[in-house]
């Protein structure tokens, strides 16, 4: 099969400097290297992948938009939806091209390494869960996409497959890989910046993403959704210590994107949103002083989500912008935290899906929100779990808010679970384009013009932001 490295290239070409966080695999050419170690293209799928989830054009001008966490304080065009489906073509051929296909390209080069089976297979299973993520985000964006002829050589033109079976295909893959792993072998000595290739550590991982992945499926596949909780439900992030961070490097080029956005690229696009400001205002929430640094007033002053460029560009001097420690160098991605697994489990709980106690997690989640953010005053945590009380008769909206404000920057995330869970209950502004918050991505003009007829069998209109995915019912 081809191996394509045109964004490895690309890395190679511009990440020289030394670093001492993992990242020192990106400064492998795999181009020019006489042999390339799948440890190198671990490291360039995990930053290119993190980098992209972390970064402006999925996150910050998407996620973070669409959920009115933040709000663009001028050329306001994605804030009122005027998306075009030459949005994401980068993006797409960036999961597919640089990261899907160099994946398995690893995969191919650890069967032909003089290791034993087992480790082997611990490298394989690590590869694999990079991949549902990334698999799980194009369908999460998309819809359908191609999955089972994705990366495969014999497809030119890979066919799509329903959302359905690509998340069936990601919960199978997961579970594969729990079980498969093994504590008592190595995976990678090197590349690997998430874990440094600790095997407990990605069981963890895989099993609290297979948790997640079963529960988003719970309004329509409630069977599914049992099953897989309950094989990931043994062996959990357990702590925040635990959580699974990319964690970027000081060096600028490989530092956080947003910070590159603010600092390298001389941007300044977006302020905190005002339903942001209020909302936590509203809740008494002590993370609004982390989230958000004050305005020129000397207070914190959210932007009103959706104005037109004047009438966003006249506020932007007397509004407040996201903290700097959100926009650090070295902020990491949080791929997947205790925080969110407390929330998963308490919705389990109160489905009953599991068996356990959907308030007492409710407060594990939210005061290891409240941890990770630097608010350690446990009088002060149980103060506001009084006044934000668990509510099982509105389940979805107390773990749909408190979900919101714990996935801040981590937009694409709390997309999602706005989709799904319904809550807070957001409106689109004014001044939008179109009458409703987008519920998908529209598809890249790449697919309708080199892959039409695939494209054409899921869809006559690819630009359409309004029709839910298969999981989003409600």
């Amino acid at each position: 099969m081809k191996k394509n490295k045109i964004f490895t290239l690309l890395l190679s070409a511009t990440m020289f400097c030394a670093c001492d966080n993992g990242l020192e695999e990106l400064n492998v050419d795999p181009n020019n290297a006489v042999i390339v170690s799948p440890s190198t293209l671990l490291t360039t799928a995990e930053y290119t992948f993190y980098n992209s989830m972390a970064g402006t054009g999925v996150n910050a001008g998407w996620g973070m938009l669409m959920t009115q966490q933040w709000a663009e304080n001028e050329y306001t065009e994605d804030s009122r939806y005027n998306q075009t489906i030459t949005a994401f073509d980068g993006t797409w051929s960036t999961m597919y091209v640089s990261i899907l296909k160099e994946l398995n390209s690893a995969k191919e080069l650890v069967e032909l390494q003089d290791v034993s089976d087992n480790i082997k297979t611990n490298r394989k299973n690590i590869l694999d869960v990079m991949s549902s993520q990334v698999f799980t985000f194009l369908s999460d964006g998309f819809g359908a996409v191609p999955y089972t002829e994705a990366i495969n050589s014999e497809f030119n033109l890979p066919s799509y497959d329903s959302q359905e079976n690509v998340y069936l295909g990601i919960l199978e893959t997961l579970e594969q890989a729990s079980n498969s792993f093994d504590t008592s072998s190595p995976s990678f000595t090197s590349g690997d910046v998430v874990y440094n290739g600790n095997v407990d550590s990605w069981i963890k991982l895989t099993n609290s993403l297979m948790l997640k992945y079963a529960i988003r499926l719970s309004d329509v596949d409630l069977a599914t959704a049992t099953q897989y909780a309950t094989a990931a439900a043994s062996n959990l992030i357990s702590s925040n210590v635990e959580n699974a961070l990319f964690t970027f490097d000081a060096a600028p080029d490989r530092s956080n994107p947003l910070w590159r956005n603010v600092n390298i690229n001389n941007r300044d696009d977006y302020a905190v949103s005002e339903y942001l400001v209020t909302t936590l205002t509203d809740l008494g929430d002590p993370r609004l002083e982390v989230y958000a640094k004050p305005a020129s007033s000397g207070s914190i002053v959210g932007m009103p989500y959706g104005l037109s460029d004047n009438d966003a560009t006249v506020l932007k001097p007397t509004t407040s912008r996201p903290s700097d420690l959100v926009r650090a160098a070295t902020a990491p991605h949080v791929i997947m935290s205790y925080a969110e697994v407390q929330f998963l489990l308490a919705e389990a709980y109160q489905r009953g899906i599991l068996t356990g106690d959907a308030e007492a997690a409710y407060n594990n989640a939210v005061t290891a929100s409240m941890n990770y953010w630097g608010i350690d005053d446990a009088a002060a945590i149980s103060d506001y779990l009084t006044n934000n009380a668990y509510d099982a008769a509105n389940w979805k909206e107390s773990i749909g808010v408190q979900k919101w404000v714990a996935l801040y920057a981590k937009g694409f995330e709390a997309w999602n679970e706005w989709r799904r869970l319904d809550y807070p209950q957001l409106t689109a502004p004014e001044a939008a384009f179109i009458s409703t918050i987008p519920v998908r991505m529209p598809y890249p003009l790449s697919e309708t013009t080199s892959n039409a007829a695939s494209l054409d069998a899921v869809t006559s209109t690819p630009g359409d932001m309004t029709t839910k995915v298969w999981w989003d019912v409600n």
